[in-house]
């Protein structure tokens, strides 16, 4: 099998990144995958081979308007050099503009088409976001039900496939690989306590600096918290476009001294583990990666309703959950664990035992493997028929 896939994450052509290496082990599960990504003609990259099975091609464009049309001109290319269309298949990271690509060539050379699903479109906050993710709305629901294989990383999207009318057997549910065993292990290289001695307790939030993470929300409701902690800190942890914003809302809340966003750190861990609460305010969320690294790491967790909410963290279980948005119930869920210590444990315990039963990253691999392997059956077939 040969895999044509679609991505838009350049960190693949960083040598230390985990996107590389997790790309490199799944090519070893198929005889080739041809990698595509969407870059600027300014970032310079150029194409790589990562082992025997794995070729990386930048698409080098000029500008966002022809990323597309390089994109499908690259992908043509490859498949037109393939020895065997019928063993090929096309995955896409989403099912937006890169999904339209794969569809188009999933057409023109008659080959099987899968599609990842790795946010939550059917939420509100995704589509109200901008009238671009409107039209992507449309454009997902479009490819989706034409998809051969649907490879989605939470039971909640996987619901919304299913409602669609798409089988079961066409849809694959692949959480995203966290070494749960490293965070659980993890020593920290120093305590956060002691390097903020003026506060007793340390809430935690890492992430992308980005709208849909809600940060600016979540300072908010840490000035609720502030009014009865008057010895907690927040720190938040990440880098994006929203940086000078959620200082200046911290600043005019009068909570600069006791809100500190520092850029983003390789040892998370450490913040984890000395750290007294983690918090995920995010209006909307595929999975949520950091709350699985958090929980691994025996931190109670508390989160918005969205991805892995509902599967991994069940409220009063191993974990507290507040709707989307609702910053009054975000500051009592924080103040809950902040004053209940006993809670506190009891929510870290049990979903730190949730989240070691998490695949390990042999199964994730096969999770994979499956995904396609079950599109290209789907799509062989229908082509037959």
């Amino acid at each position: 099998m040969n895999i044509l896939m679609f991505s838009t994450d350049r960190a693949i052509f960083d040598e230390d990144s985990s996107v590389r290496s997790r790309v490199m082990e799944q090519g070893s599960l198929v005889s080739g995958l041809h990698v595509v990504v969407l870059t600027g003609k300014d970032a310079k990259f150029s194409t790589i081979h990562l082992g025997k099975h794995v070729t990386v091609r930048p698409t080098l464009s000029s500008g966002k308007l022809t990323f597309i049309a390089d994109a499908f001109r690259i992908g043509t290319e490859i498949l037109k050099h393939g020895e065997k269309h019928k063993d090929w298949l096309v995955t896409t990271q989403n099912p937006f503009e890169l999904g339209a690509v794969g569809y188009m060539l999933a057409k023109k050379f008659r080959i099987p088409f899968h599609v990842q699903l790795h946010t939550d479109p059917w939420s509100d906050a995704w589509r109200k976001g901008n009238f671009l993710n409107r039209l992507r709305y449309l454009l997902a629901l479009f490819l989706l039900k034409r998809a051969d294989g649907v490879r989605v990383v939470s039971r909640r999207v996987e619901m919304r496939v299913r409602s669609l009318g798409i089988s079961e057997k066409q849809i694959t549910k692949v959480p995203i690989y966290v070494d749960v065993n490293y965070f659980v292990k993890a020593k920290p290289a120093f305590d956060l306590h002691r390097s903020y001695p003026g506060f007793s307790r340390i809430v935690l939030s890492l992430g992308r600096l980005q709208r849909e993470k809600n940060y600016h929300g979540l300072i908010r409701a840490f000035a609720l918290v502030r009014k009865e902690h008057d010895d907690a800190l927040l720190l938040i942890i990440g880098s994006g476009p929203e940086r000078e914003q959620l200082i200046f809302l911290a600043r005019s809340l009068g909570l600069e001294d006791c809100v500190k966003i520092l850029p983003w750190a390789r040892d998370v861990a450490t913040y984890y583990k000395t750290s007294d609460v983690y918090v995920q305010p995010s209006n909307y969320e595929g999975w949520g990666l950091a709350v699985i690294e958090a929980a691994a790491s025996g931190m109670p967790v508390v989160m918005t309703d969205v991805g892995c909410a509902g599967e991994v963290v069940l409220s009063e279980k191993t974990g507290l959950v507040v709707p989307v948005g609702d910053e009054k119930n975000l500051a009592y869920a924080i103040s809950r664990l902040l004053d209940n210590h006993e809670l506190a444990l009891s929510l870290a315990a049990n979903g730190n035992e949730v989240v070691k039963k998490l695949a390990t990253k042999a199964e994730t691999l096969l999770l994979y493997k499956a995904s396609w392997e079950q599109a290209l059956i789907h799509g062989q077939k229908r082509f037959n028929t």
